[in-house]
């Protein structure tokens, strides 16, 4: 079993159960809830947890504590360590963001072989073989977990009707949370609408998509009816709240619209089972509903006091705030910015959530993205310059290397979010611009680039640039809230949506939103077919490391996805310097040129377009494989 983590209530912020009182009863409800999370997950449950139902649901804060466990578990879903169906890396490890990691990460080999079924899920390597990205054997035993509260809250003694109704409501969002992730990742899953006994016939086949995404929307809707009338303060934003769940709607109805799904024929040929991964006619109607759903958790956080963050007041021009606003909607705990985050502040430097983001010399020898993992060249031209132009890079096949102040120059010419999702050789971090521990001599000895090449060769590695995205003005702060629906999202949802529905004046409006806030000119495009790509490319970089990127180019059927737009030949920059090693190789006086070069290349195959299950479950002969694993 893993170390055990405790949630405080109301605030979904997680203590060592040590220091607690309650850690007893934390640690028998986790045995009791999660105890079968080696087994198969449709089998019937392990019934030797230390404390029965009863005991559990015999007071408010058992029943409570029970609740913020399952947040824990629910919400980690997509994030590093114990969200991902491997123990190392993040998602921008292979979705064209960041470099591939270290050859013992679960990152490192996804990206150079691709998703298994038969691989072991948690687990890094296994005789050289990948591990899937979702961690399927891990999402039933959070349904059964929240569905135990459903049933059982009423029994709570001493506890308001009103209270009882509410937390039936989180217990059913965190339920279509979990059923939204496994619709990006699978497809049509199996539908539990209760926790299984004994007794229940476990043997339960895949529903088709359709099915899967109308549970989905069910499940929202009831969530929405226990939450409507609760108010939270904005701040609150590690618990759902009826704008978060409208918010996760908005997001099913989204990947339910995009070409992916929304198509008369899937991705593979899947013979008779083709209705598990599409839903057999494109329907330019099922971008209505995202319209609907996205201005529903809109018009909620505008009466919560949840906003996209703009203190500049731009409209229709560049916010002169950009840098500082969103720099606070991505890194700053419990702001106004955020519907929904992950709240675990958790101090300890061994704490896997921040191993793979962490950048700081505060983080000194655990800093892996400082180490390995940087920020890919295909990834970085997304980035406008801070005048909305397109910035111009060295490119693998240039004629001779560049000046390395060429490199500096430039990397000071970039937009607001660049600035703050990044630190180079030779720039001090505008996201902590006074602390010397980020500045660019403040590194510990570790070169923030690939060195020892000679041009046109290049070594993988350290990227373009070491991200500090999740740390404005963090200090020595190590934890961070993941931020999981920011409401940027909700104005590209509605960008994205207006823009396939045929409407691009009320699509410009929205992206403008936010390429306004990023200190951005206004986009002024009205082509269909040019919108969209200047939209996707908002989304990838408004959401940069924000696990968004994997899916989004998936659900897109990006053309290009495996031919280096995504997959394919990735590219890193390459330093010359005057020093190989220590604490001030990183400033601009000991930097000579640069160039790029190709380091890896990212696997892609079509099959990808959707995660295998695991090959134990689909030996049962209950679940279909999706193609081509």
């Amino acid at each position: 079993m893993k170390k055990i983590l405790l949630f405080k209530i109301p605030n979904a912020k997680v203590i060592n159960s040590a220091s607690t009182n309650f850690s007893y009863i934390f640690l028998s409800i986790v045995l009791l809830t999660l105890a079968s999370c080696q087994k198969s997950i449709l089998e019937e449950p392990n019934n030797t947890g230390l404390v029965d139902i009863n005991t559990v649901f015999s007071n408010a804060n058992n029943a409570g504590s029970m609740l913020m466990a399952n947040y824990n578990s629910t919400l980690v879903a997509g994030w590093s360590s114990n969200g991902l169906g491997q123990a190392h890396g993040c998602l921008g490890s292979y979705a064209g963001e960041l470099s591939k990691g270290w050859n013992w990460h679960g990152s490192f080999y996804i990206a150079t072989t691709g998703p298994l079924a038969n691989a072991t899920p948690g687990q890094d390597t296994k005789s050289g073989d990948a591990v899937s990205v979702a961690d399927f054997v891990s999402f039933y035993p959070r349904i059964r977990a929240n569905f135990i509260v459903i049933e059982n809250i009423d029994k709570v003694p001493n506890m308001s009707l009103g209270l009882k109704n509410q937390i039936k409501g989180e217990a059913y969002g965190l339920i279509a949370y979990t059923y939204l992730q496994m619709f990006k990742n699978y497809g049509g899953v199996p539908i539990v609408t209760h926790s299984f006994l004994p007794t229940d016939n476990a043997a339960i086949p895949r529903a088709t998509l359709a099915q899967t995404y109308d549970y989905i929307i069910q499940l929202c809707d009831t969530a929405i009816s226990g939450l409507i009338n609760i108010s939270y303060p904005s701040t609150n934003n590690g618990r759902l709240t009826a704008g978060a769940v409208m918010a996760i709607k908005a997001q099913a109805a989204l990947f339910a619209a995009r070409p992916l799904f929304n198509s008369a024929t899937p991705y593979l040929p899947f013979g008779a089972n083709n209705n598990l991964i599409c839903f057999g006619n494109a329907d330019p109607k099922r971008w209505n509903d995202v319209i609907n759903y996205t201005n529903d958790a809109v018009d909620w956080a505008s009466q919560n006091n949840v906003y996209l963050i703009n203190t500049g007041n731009a409209v229709n021009a560049p916010n002169p705030n950009a840098l500082a606003d969103y720099g606070t909607a991505t890194s700053t705990p419990s702001n106004n910015e955020l519907l929904l985050a992950y709240h675990v502040d958790n101090t300890a430097q061994g704490a896997g959530y921040y191993s793979y983001y962490n950048t700081s010399n505060y983080w000194t020898s655990s800093r892996y993205n400082n180490e390995l993992i940087g920020l890919l060249r295909g990834y970085l031209t997304n980035y406008y310059k801070a005048d909305g132009s397109n910035q111009s890079w060295p490119k693998s096949g240039d004629p001779a290397p560049v000046p390395a102040s060429d490199y500096i120059t430039r990397f000071k010419q970039m937009e607001p979010r660049f600035l703050a999702d990044f630190i180079g050789p030779g720039v001090h971090a505008a996201n902590n611009p006074t602390d010397q521990n980020w500045s660019d001599s403040g590194w510990g000895g570790i070169p923030m680039f690939n060195t020892g090449q000679n041009f046109p060769s290049g070594s993988y590695g350290h990227g373009c640039a070491t991200q500090t995205k999740f740390y404005y003005h963090a200090g020595s702060r190590i934890w961070f809230e993941y931020p999981l629906i920011r409401m940027a999202e909700l104005y590209l949802n509605l960008a994205e949506a207006y823009n396939e529905s045929g409407d691009p004046t009320d699509a410009l409006i929205n992206l403008n939103k936010v390429h306004n806030r990023a200190g951005l000119p206004s986009i002024t495009e009205t082509d269909q077919t040019k919108l969209r790509a200047i939209i996707q490319r908002e989304w990838a970089v408004e959401f940069f490391n924000e696990s968004k990127r994997y899916y989004d180019v998936r659900h897109w059927k990006l053309s290009n996805i495996g031919t280096g737009g995504v997959y394919g030949p990735q590219e890193e920059f390459q330093f010359t310097c005057t020093l190989p090693s220590g604490p001030s190789v990183d400033i601009a006086s000991n930097l000579i040129n640069y160039w790029s070069a190709v380091t890896f290349t990212s696997y892609w195959n079509p099959k990808m377009f959707l995660e295998p299950f695991p090959i134990a479950e689909t030996n049962k002969g209950n679940i279909v494989q999706n193609p081509g694993y």
